[in-house]
């Protein structure tokens, strides 16, 4: 992007102190700056790379033209998105990779395409670039937005490893509109993108007038004017999405309709809620202001006030993660897990309602949270003198994959646990999270999954499974499983899972598979990721309501 004098418009990213070394290579993200497309490897800076030569540089044709800052730029936003994930998770992330390993290595030029994709497999993140309509090279690792989606994915893959295989339009959307709406709000929470995007709606003494602070004048104006420059020149990897998302009005047909079961447009449909829950929440944030400013506001203020919801609306979005079960998700899922991770950590929803308005917004689109127990729409939690501590210890609940394991055989009856599924916990992880006004909160999350085999002809009479019409007989894996929540004293707060033999939804997953030719799953992390791109750029665009 360019400011309004021409120069390239950049900002300062805040990333945890470590030992360096060249490539960048720290402990975490290591730059490997390998071309495939011509067998070349780039060679990285040889002078201390603790220093930043470019903290005063906005010649974008300099910046451009120099492999060693797009090496810098990739290190940098990468280890800042994982930093953003650890401070609101509350705890380490892990890379979600096959074999442990602390290092996700990334190229920022490593094919010469109009793409970029994370590979579980070879443990990557991989940038193309490809010439515009002028000659000109582009590059992925340039886009601010491009390297945060990629990395949400490789970090979503961590947290969430079965997310990336095939299953309902839900699941497979999540993953493309969860990395957008990271990649979005953290482009949105630096102010200075934020007040380069008002500058439409500035008068000549640099207010707003107060007739463009409302969701028409905010969405349509000076958030698509950002869409518009994400996208000029990367249309199909991801610019053309944030444009139709803003296009989509709220309609409870939505989710159930025709014109979102395609998994891109499921996933469009996730950005265009938040979005819209994004600019009623700024624009709430502008009203006690504008009380006493009839002539508008300081431009400079609507951009911090939009940096600061969008920073915390981000951090919202990333703690739900946790209280999502581990396996086939669903968009309602979501909207509890939102309501609940809030909920946890700040009792009161506060003066702006996040809450409130996350969860109008989901209902405005058909989306009503999966948890009908209770009003606020958050997950339930299960009676506490239901569940056995036979053998168990507070210290192996926070740490032990067995104890947890235990803990689940003692109580498969009240927790839904089917005795013929192969079951297994697949990861414990304690947490600490500190809010806005000091307050800790302690729990432990930790995630069984249970897995089942059948021929499709036991569907019916052995379990009560719709079997897809015109599916043969053939061996079919049911898949399950639970997030387990356990307080600082390890109690069991929350049980949140799809059960291995959930009628409803594993016919609904098993219709949709067998009808989009996925029900034999082939394809690697990285060829799953590249393929919902190139997707996104050949399908043909959204006709936009009201036109033909």
């Amino acid at each position: 992007m360019l400011d309004d004098r021409g120069r390239a418009l950049t900002t300062t990213v805040s990333i945890p102190a470590e030992r360096l070394e060249r490539g960048p290579k720290g402990h975490r993200v290591h730059v490997v700056d390998y071309d495939a497309s011509t067998d070349y490897l780039y060679r990285s800076r040889n002078t201390d790379v603790e220093s930043d030569p470019y903290r005063n540089q906005t010649d974008i044709q300099r910046l451009v033209a120099d492999p060693y800052f797009h090496q810098q730029n990739v290190y940098a936003i990468a280890m800042a998105t994982l930093q953003e994930f650890e401070v609101a998770l509350g705890r380490a992330v892990d890379w979600g990779f096959v074999a442990p390993s602390h290092q996700i290595k990334v190229a920022p030029h490593a094919f010469q395409d109009a793409n970029a994709y994370y590979s579980r497999e070879s443990e990557s993140l991989n940038f193309g670039y490809f010439p515009n309509d002028r000659g000109q090279r582009v590059f992925t690792c340039l886009s601010h937005d491009i390297v945060v989606h990629e990395t949400t994915h490789a970090l979503l893959d961590g947290l969430r490893g079965m997310y990336l295989l095939p299953s309902s339009a839900d699941q497979a959307g999540f993953h493309e509109g969860f990395s957008d709406l990271v990649a979005l709000l953290s482009v949105f929470r630096h102010a200075e993108v934020m007040h380069h995007a008002l500058g439409v709606l500035t008068d000549a003494t640099g207010r707003i007038p107060n007739r463009s602070l409302n969701i028409k004048g905010l969405a349509k104006t000076a958030l698509t004017r950002l869409a518009e420059e994400m996208g000029a020149e990367l249309e199909g990897v991801r610019g053309a999405a944030l444009r139709h998302s803003l296009d989509i009005e709220p309609s409870r047909a939505h989710y159930g309709s025709a014109r979102f079961e395609e998994e891109h447009d499921r996933g469009e449909l996730l950005v265009a809620v938040v979005l819209r829950v994004f600019v009623e929440v700024w624009l709430k944030r502008l009203l006690p202001l504008q009380a006493d400013a009839t002539a508008g506001l300081n431009r400079a203020v609507v951009a911090e006030e939009g940096a600061t919801a969008a920073g915390q609306l981000l951090r919202i979005l990333i703690r739900a993660i946790d209280y999502l079960p581990p396996v086939e998700m669903t968009y309602p899922d979501f909207v509890s897990a939102l309501l609940t991770a809030d909920l946890q950590l700040y009792p009161a929803d506060g003066k702006f309602g996040y809450r409130a308005a996350l969860k109008a917004g989901f209902a405005s689109y058909g989306i009503a949270a999966a948890s009908r127990a209770r009003l606020d729409g958050a997950w339930d939690p299960p009676p506490r003198d239901e569940f056995s501590m036979e053998g168990l210890h507070f210290e192996g609940l926070r740490s032990d994959p067995t104890a947890v394991f235990r803990f689940v055989w003692e109580n498969r009856d009240p927790l839904g646990i089917d005795p013929g599924a192969f079951t297994r916990v697949t990861s414990v992880r304690p947490v600490m999270r500190v809010s806005n006004d000091h307050r800790y909160l302690r729990e432990t999350v930790a995630e069984y999954v249970q897995t089942l085999q059948v021929y499709s002809n036991e569907l019916e009479k052995g379990l009560g499974i719709r079997r897809p019409k015109g599916l043969g007989n053939q061996l079919i894996t049911l898949q399950g499983g639970g997030t387990l929540i356990f307080d600082e004293f390890g109690r069991l707060k929350f049980h949140i899972g799809t059960g291995v033999r959930s009628t409803r939804r594993q016919s609904a997953r098993l219709k949709g598979l067998f009808e989009r030719g996925m029900l034999t799953p082939t394809a690697d992390s990285a060829g799953r990721i590249a393929q919902m791109h190139r997707h996104r750029l050949l399908r043909p665009a959204p006709v936009p309501p009201g036109e033909t």
